[in-house]
């Protein structure tokens, strides 16, 4: 929602009616350019320069706020700005209705921005006293690695500075250099993981950065992000940042809390409800993704096994390898899943040997063999290259266009590199325009039954409700019916529901799937 809105709402005035957003139909027309300002759009549309506001506030420590600027000065700045506004709206909106956007903005993009904006305003709970022994325990545990990594340096150590660590790991312990860059050696994640074999002291310096960043980011900074007002956290969500329609999240970033680490799940079970008795309730799109690619190829060996209810990687290597699925192995299993989830990625074969171990020929055998069980896969991604050569752009289900840079490169690394954002675009933007269109309904269903329960967050492909516990039954019921039935597909669609005290310790309540 924009920001003059939410201000507004702060201090009790409503606004109403408003179905445009020049910002919302700037990033549809281009998507590749992140939140445009409005000097750009008037530079880029208009053709004439407007004052930024920093010539009006000023910048860095000296910025004015608004009571201290001079107030004619201030009228002549806005009323610039909204003349502005009211000459880009009628181009943009042409432009949409040529491109063919104007129904995903008007029936997608903008009935979603006030169902963001309720978000925002209604924030998250999260546990202080139980954070405050969170980033105690970690004080201490990066402590206890801060002298085991000096054990082993025969010295102090700053981690956190790349010199000093490529000094250690390169010279002092001659471990292999891997990347180099102007600086000097590279002691990125990247790097680090390669050389995690290659002595005991590289996981020390992994994980020692894993918590290091866990704890400034989140533990010690979400009780900085409680609003002395509503005593919860208000994330920002970002409409018009990602290039393939996903939503992102800002103040905090809560798309980056690691699921599958035990610090990243402490830091999950801080959001907690407000009030006594009430609960979280996850509602997650399971494998929306691998069903959207299915819709999209119409592949039949695809759309079965989801039909059936089937594993669908345990079903691609029993295809991959000939055999029954009740002989696939758990290591056949996960190559497969690996591939189910890479494919669309650009996962190359490569790509597959650095991730699972086996060599190249080995994995090209693989792949091979993959897109011969799945050959309207293969047809597909074949498909979108050629579209993204000859159109410049791809497009979701939704029609949501990107507009590819480089496909037409003579640089084969930028081609390529170009190829894989075209293959990855219709699948991962279509499964977010899904999710929209949920979010929606959902909201409505919410506001039109007069519900006390909210929807307070988006991550990825999950939706989280703050629900009291006389709406339980009912949210556990309308939820993932009201999700799996947002766009018709060829297959089914689930949605894997669960129940908590708080966003981690949650059980599940029942896997809903709709009938393709």
């Amino acid at each position: 929602m924009p920001r003059p809105t939410l201000a507004l709402r702060a201090h009790g005035i409503e606004l109403g009616g408003i179905d445009w957003d020049l910002l919302v139909a700037a990033y549809l027309l281009n998507s590749g350019v992140r939140s445009p300002s409005l000097e750009a759009l008037a530079s880029d549309v208009l053709h004439r320069a407007i004052e930024g506001r920093e010539g009006l506030f000023g910048s860095g420590k000296t910025a004015m706020t608004c009571d201290q600027v001079d107030i004619v000065r201030a009228a002549a700045f806005f009323g610039e700005r909204m003349r502005v506004m009211m000459q880009l709206a009628p181009k943009l909106e042409s432009e949409l209705e040529r491109l063919g956007n104007a129904e995903l903005f008007r029936d997608l993009e903008m009935p979603l921005v006030p169902v963001l904006g309720e978000m925002e305003l209604a924030g998250v709970s999260v546990d202080l006293p139980y954070l405050q022994q969170v980033s105690r325990e970690l004080y201490e545990q990066l402590q206890r690695l801060d002298r085991e990594i000096a054990d082993v340096a025969h010295g102090p150590i700053n981690v956190n500075s790349p010199q000093q660590l490529a000094r250690f790991l390169f010279e002092d312990l001659n471990l292999p250099g891997g990347r180099k860059t102007k600086s000097g050696y590279s002691t990125d994640a990247n790097v680090l993981e390669g050389l995690r074999d290659q002595h005991p002291v590289v996981p020390k310096i992994l994980e020692f950065r894993q918590l290091s960043k866990l704890k400034g980011t989140y533990v010690d900074a979400l009780p900085l992000l409680v609003d002395a007002r509503t005593h919860r956290v208000h994330t920002s969500f970002n409409q018009t940042v990602a290039a393939t329609g996903r939503l992102s999240s800002s103040d905090p970033n809560l798309q980056n809390i690691p699921i599958r680490t035990e610090v990243g799940q402490k830091v999950r079970r801080a959001f907690i409800p407000a009030r006594p008795g009430d609960v979280l309730l996850s509602a997650d799109y399971s494998q929306i993704e691998l069903r959207v690619l299915a819709h999209m190829t119409d592949d039949p060996v695809l759309v079965d096994a989801f039909a059936r209810g089937e594993d669908i990687h345990a079903r691609t290597a029993a295809e991959v390898f000939a055999i029954p699925q009740d002989q696939v192995t758990a290591n056949q299993r996960r190559l497969a899943k690996v591939v189910n989830f890479g494919l669309f990625y650009g996962l190359s074969d490569f790509g597959l040997a650095r991730d699972t171990g086996m060599s190249t020929e080995e994995a090209r055998t693989f792949i091979d063999a993959y897109f011969r069980a799945y050959n309207r896969v293969r047809e597909f991604l074949e498909g979108i290259k050629i579209q993204a050569r000859e159109q410049g752009f791809v497009e979701t289900l939704l029609h949501r266009r990107r507009y590819i840079q480089d496909i037409r490169s003579p640089n084969r690394m930028l081609r390529q590199a170009a190829e894989r954002i075209a293959i990855n675009m219709p699948v991962q933007g279509s499964a977010a325009d899904i999710m929209k269109l949920a979010m929606i309904r959902l909201e409505k269903y919410l506001r039109d039954e007069r519900l006390e329960s909210r929807m307070i967050l988006t991550v990825h492909d999950e939706l989280v409700f703050e629900v009291p516990p006389g709406e339980r039954e009912r949210l556990i019921e309308v939820v993932p019916d009201l999700m799996a039935t947002a766009y018709p597909m060829n297959v089914p669609i689930q949605v894997d529901l669960k129940l908590g005290p708080n966003w981690q310790d949650m059980e599940r309540v029942r896997l809903v799937a709709a009938k393709a």
